[in-house]
This record gives C-alpha cells, sequence and structure tokens, in this order.
C-alpha cells in the first residue's frame, strides 16, 4: 500500500483524472485552473493524504535559491574531468552567480530516494542534468515527480523536456564529409567506447550513428579506435592506427582532449600535420586555438551550453518558460593548420 510520504504529484493526478501540470498549478496558487477543478483536486488531496512537500511549496518564492549540477565523476579514482567539462562547470556557476542564486556541483552518484531527498529536503530549486543516457532513469524520475530540471543532453524519448546538446551525429558527419570532398579515402576515427553505447550513452551513440552513415554512404574503409577518456589511451591508439593502415591520411576524434595526444604521436613517428596526415577533433575553439599546429575543430561550445542551460532553468523557475524550450545546436567546422585548408 502507498503511503501519504510515498504519494507523488503523479499519483494525484492519476486519481483525479487531470494532467500533472494541472495538479502543479493549483498546488503552487495558480488561478487559471477552472473553480470546478480546482476543488475536485484539492478533494482528492484531501482524501489520498498527500502532503506536497516544503520544497515544492516555496520553489516559485525562490526561498532556497541555489541551483544544481549533477554531473557525476566518471571515474572518482581518476582526473575528474577534462577541459569541456570544466568549462560547463564554470559557465553553470557563473550564470547561476550572475542572477543571485547558489549553485552547486553534485559528483556522487545519486539513488533515486537521494535524488528525490535534493528537492523533499530544499536543497535545491532546480536540476541541470549532464551525462545523460538515452533511456535516463534521473529524466523518469524527475519528469514522474513534477519536479523542475532541464538538461545538457536528450534522451530518446524528450517530450514535455527541456534540453540544450550538440548534434554529435551531424557534427561527426561534417568533419568526415569535409576531408572526402578533398579526396581523403583513408580516415581514422577514434570514438567512445562500445560498452557506453551498450549503456544508452547519448553523445557516444550519435557519434557512432553518423559514422556509420559516412561508412555506408561513401564507401570508405572502416579504420576506428574506441578508447576511453585518457590521454593516453588516444596516444596508444593513434600509434596502433599507424602501424596497421600505412597510407593513414587523416584522424578524427569526439575525444576533447584526445587530439593533443594524437598531435604527439604523429609528432613521436615524425609525420607532417596537415601534409602526411590531417587531425579533426570536436573541442571547444579555445583548445583548438592552442595547439600547435593549430586545430581544425568542431566547436564545442560548452561555455555557451552551460549558460544558457542555466538561463533555461531559471526561466522554468520563474514560469516563464511556457512550453518545453529543446535546442540541437548545429555542427560547425572551423578549419586551421592541422588540415589543408
Amino acid at each position: 500500500m502507498v503511503t501519504s510520504n510515498e504519494l507523488t504529484i503523479t499519483d494525484v493526478a492519476k486519481a483525479s483524472g487531470v494532467s500533472v501540470s494541472t495538479v502543479s498549478r493549483i498546488l503552487n496558487g495558480k488561478q487559471d485552473v477552472a473553480k470546478a477543478t480546482r476543488e475536485h483536486v484539492l478533494q482528492v488531496i484531501d482524501e489520498l493524504g498527500y502532503a506536497p512537500h516544503a520544497q515544492a511549496q516555496s520553489l516559485r518564492a525562490g526561498k532556497t535559491r541555489n541551483l544544481g549540477l549533477l554531473f557525476p565523476l566518471k571515474d572518482p579514482g581518476n582526473v575528474p574531468y577534462n577541459s569541456l567539462d570544466i568549462e560547463f562547470i564554470v559557465s553553470a556557476a557563473a550564470a547561476a552567480e550572475k542572477q543571485n542564486f547558489f549553485f552547486s556541483l553534485l559528483t556522487a552518484s545519486v539513488t533515486e530516494q537521494s535524488l528525490l531527498n535534493l528537492y523533499r529536503s530544499a536543497q535545491i530549486d532546480g536540476l541541470v542534468l549532464m551525462q545523460v543516457y538515452s533511456e535516463d532513469w534521473r529524466v523518469d524520475l524527475l519528469r514522474k515527480n513534477g519536479y523542475p530540471f532541464v538538461m545538457i543532453g536528450h534522451t530518446e524519448n524528450n517530450e514535455g523536456l527541456s534540453f540544450i546538446d550538440l548534434d554529435f551525429k551531424g557534427a561527426v558527419i561534417a568533419a568526415f564529409e569535409h576531408l572526402i570532398r578533398q579526396g581523403y579515402r583513408q580516415i581514422a576515427f577514434i570514438s567512445l567506447p562500445n560498452k557506453m553505447r551498450q549503456e544508452g550513452y547519448g553523445p557516444a551513440l550519435r557519434t557512432w550513428e553518423g559514422y556509420q552513415r559516412i561508412i555506408e554512404q561513401y564507401h570508405i574503409p572502416a579504420i576506428y579506435r574506441e578508447v576511453n577518456f585518457g590521454r593516453q589511451e588516444a596516444f596508444d591508439a593513434t600509434l596502433a592506427l599507424l602501424d596497421e593502415v600505412h597510407d593513414l591520411s587523416a584522424i578524427i576524434t569526439t575525444h576533447a582532449d584526445g587530439a593533443l595526444s594524437i598531435i604527439q604521436a604523429l609528432n613521436e613517428r615524425g609525420m607532417r600535420i596537415p601534409d602526411d596526415c590531417s587531425v579533426i577533433a570536436l573541442t571547444a575553439n579555445r583548445m583548438a586555438e592552442l595547439t600547435t599546429p593549430t586545430l581544425t575543430n568542431l566547436d564545442f561550445p560548452a561555455h555557451d551550453m552551460g549558460d544558457r542551460a542555466v538561463d533555461m532553468l531559471l526561466r522554468m523557475l520563474r514560469n516563464e518558460l511556457t512550453e518545453p524550450e529543446q535546442v540541437l545546436i548545429p555542427p560547425k567546422l572551423i578549419l586551421r593548420n592541422s588540415t589543408n585548408l
């Protein structure tokens, strides 16, 4: 039997025969609900013994003024984040501070109970979710309970959800098509590992989909390595590819910091960039401009995405986001010295 403490806003909506958003508006004192509907829902709430938690009652008043970025460490025993991750975190924190909100970076893995408790104990007003999976239980749980959140990333079913994400599939396609138009055929791809695709991690799935489309459409050989986030792995993968494919003409990677290791490996083998081998990476412009040679990149605007995600969440909390906002940033290829211009 479900106790009153275990009841959710979804349970109230089902028992009342109305939508979750209608119940939410009644609980938050909105006046745009018909009187008969309001009285019916309030009666159901009374009969069920449902008691909205204190945070829900004070949310629109902004009493906690604390936002959370849920970004669990990939490997707690290793280097915590790469350069793009840091840009997400810093920009999100700055955007929250600009609006006089506190900001909490949440790095621990969460359970259903601990995630709900962040809201129920009034620790946060809303969350920005990162490392989003195609089927993500956190998204399902927060949507079911009517808690405010936005995603950097998106799921398979995004109905009613707000997010900002990069078009990873389109980015990979853009990089390969640029090289193919220039006559390249022996192009290697250093991607995220198959394990992450099997788990449903969004960027891993979509970049691989883009690569498979290129292979099928242009009939180029499948030359690739799947590596984790460590720079040493990207370095070793590059050397292995050079040993395997003696006429390798280009390398594309979706590892933000992996390009540094690729350049290092090419230099160790005495290969000139881009004369002997071109390099394209999915990374931020700031990083691409710091390499030698400067790096042709698919811009990953992590700073802008973190800023816009927090702005989206704040507008949601202020009831200014009347419809779900879904932003998919198109790929932008910026030519620099690691490819033939």
